[in-house]
């Protein structure tokens, strides 16, 4: 991909995140090494859906949606509950929780740069995406603050 500033074409780096997509917040060059590190190592296939695409910052497998560096949720407070599966803590919308016809967006707490998942209401019910992501997570990023 390249961006375009003042008739000069630039190269986008993955540290560039104006560049890299609009819709991703802005991370440090070190938290985009990390994204890098993290995508090269996610898994072929998570709950059954085979990985569809792919990025330096985002992956998904089929509706199932990663996303690295994502923004704190606007859902968390202090008081929030951390749900740790498989030695990473998520934060799950309470609000989501209770509607079973909606997506959850569980975020990654516990491991920086922060990551969000988007489960779609299909793939609730059990752990098994969560399962299947937060070893990868576990073994490529810096574990900051443990779950509570």
């Amino acid at each position: 991909m390249s961006c375009r500033t003042r008739g000069v074409v630039v190269i986008c780096l993955v540290s560039l995140v104006g560049c890299s997509s609009p819709d991703l917040p802005s991370i440090s060059e070190p938290d985009a090494k990390a994204c890098t590190e993290l995508a090269a190592a996610l898994p072929e296939s998570v709950d059954g859906e085979d990985l569809s695409t792919d990025g330096d910052r985002s992956a998904s497998w089929g509706d199932i949606e990663l996303t690295c560096g994502a923004d704190m949720p606007a859902a968390y407070d202090d008081f929030a509950f951390c749900s740790e599966v498989a030695g990473v803590g998520w934060f799950l919308p309470p609000a989501e929780l209770r509607d079973p016809t909606s997506q959850i967006v569980a975020t990654a707490l516990t491991h920086t740069p922060r990551i969000s998942v988007l489960i779609p209401p299909a793939h609730r019910g059990t752990d098994a995406v969560l399962a299947e992501i937060s070893p990868v997570i576990g073994k490529t990023l810096t574990e900051r603050t443990p779950c509570l």
